[in-house]
């Protein structure tokens, strides 16, 4: 018998297949609940899940390196924080005599230049060197063609000798003894004259007593007179102008001329020896840019064979070698003028060189964010220059935290 309603509390009984149902819908059934032995697996595959994602973060940190370390981070790693506050720690710092960093450079010669002509230029007649060649400074490397330097030359050297002769006739100590002797000569004249004209007016004075003398011939003598005191005086002048010699402004004048042909005979003197290409320095050759046929100006761009070039060779003194190598901004305070350095080319990495850190270049490369560094490489006393290093080699430079010794 099923029954309609449940008495007990007034509502309506529910009917044995609804309750059956219901019963088998409940989580806590014993005939709908799983095995026990399930319910750790899905937790087992999200621990798993987990795991692998954390490996992966952390590979990519390290790959990331430091690029991506916010401010904070960079600060403390180099060292530098807000006053008074501690910076958190980025790393072992290095200790003394580890390696700082490790970077590949090029080897550069300190000194080297490109031998070109001195304000000339002109076919190269003749070539005294080689590539490798060892040479002196002043040496003859080659020599140009100097035919119209050395007409230039001679002819400012006629003009500064004409000159000077011209100077040196105007000077006193140019008087020859003839025309010395000339101007007395007219002195004397000119005395001998006024000393006739005194006596013939004194003569006329005399007879002008007896009225024999007209006054017409009295003025004459007396003008005579007048005339010859000034003539003496002019020659007496005359011997005075010869023997001292032209006004102060006029040798000053002549001066100034002797001094600029002068000039200009030794600046064409300058020009014709610098058609012979000397070393500037004790070096080596490095390379050949003419040869002999070749026109050289030193105010052209370097061409092809067979055009103008702007010098003849370079010259380098492989000596004194530095490597310059390209460290990172964010890796610029570890380095500084001094700390010790080894050098190992590319040619034999086992055969190491010291060096030292000589200058921190002033400037940025902003394209690479980058900033160039000098390193100076310490040859052995034994090696000669050349033999084993040469400029442009690859090297590579490790930077130790020391000072070089």
């Amino acid at each position: 018998m099923i029954p309609t309603a449940d008495h007990a509390n007034g509502r309506p009984a529910a009917s044995p297949e609804l309750v059956n149902r219901v019963r088998q819908l409940r989580l806590g059934a014993p005939s709908a609940a799983p095995a026990r032995g399930g319910s750790w697996l899905p937790w087992v595959l999200c621990g798993l899940l987990a795991a692998a994602w954390a490996g992966v973060g952390i590979k990519y940190s390290k790959t990331r390196g430091t690029d991506d370390a916010p401010p904070a981070a960079a600060t403390a790693a180099s060292g530098t924080g807000s006053p008074g506050k501690p910076a958190a720690a980025a790393g072992p710092a290095a200790g003394p005599g580890d390696i700082l960093l490790q970077l590949k450079g090029n080897l550069v010669a300190t000194l080297q230049i490109a031998v070109s002509p001195i304000d000339v230029s002109g076919r190269v007649t003749e070539i005294n060197f080689k590539e490798t060649d060892p040479v002196k400074k002043g040496f003859v490397l080659a020599k140009l063609d100097a035919t119209s330097y050395q007409q230039d030359y001679e002819e400012a050297a006629a003009t500064l000798a004409a000159t000077e002769q011209r100077l040196r006739g105007q000077m006193p100590a140019s008087v020859r003894p003839i025309e010395k002797q000339q101007a007395e000569a007219e002195l004397e004249d000119a005395q001998a004259n006024l000393v006739r004209a005194a006596q013939d007016l004194a003569r006329l004075e005399a007879q002008r007593s007896n009225g024999a003398v007209a006054q017409q011939e009295l003025d004459k003598a007396a003008a005579d007179v007048r005339s010859g005191k000034a003539r003496v005086i002019k020659a007496e002048r005359a011997l005075s102008l010869l023997l001292e010699g032209p006004r102060k402004e006029m040798l000053a004048a002549m001066d100034g001329d002797v001094r600029a042909a002068r000039a200009r005979r030794d600046r064409a003197k300058w020009r014709l020896d610098n058609c012979e290409l000397k070393a500037p320095i004790d070096g080596t050759v490095l390379s050949k840019k003419a040869d002999v046929g070749s026109l050289v100006n030193p105010l052209a761009f370097a061409s092809s064979t067979g055009g103008s070039s702007a010098s003849v060779c370079e010259v380098a003194d492989l000596s004194r070698m530095e490597v310059e190598i390209d460290v990172q901004e964010r890796e610029i305070d570890k380095v500084r003028p001094g700390l010790a350095c080894q050098i190992a080319a590319d040619r034999n990495p086992a055969r190491v060189y010291t060096g030292r850190v000589d200058r921190v270049m002033p400037i940025a490369d902003d394209s690479k964010n980058i900033i160039k560094v000098r390193v100076t490489v310490d040859l052995p006393k034994a090696e000669k220059p050349g033999e084993f290093l040469y400029p442009k080699m690859s090297v590579v430079v490790t930077i130790l935290n020391r000072d070089a010794k």
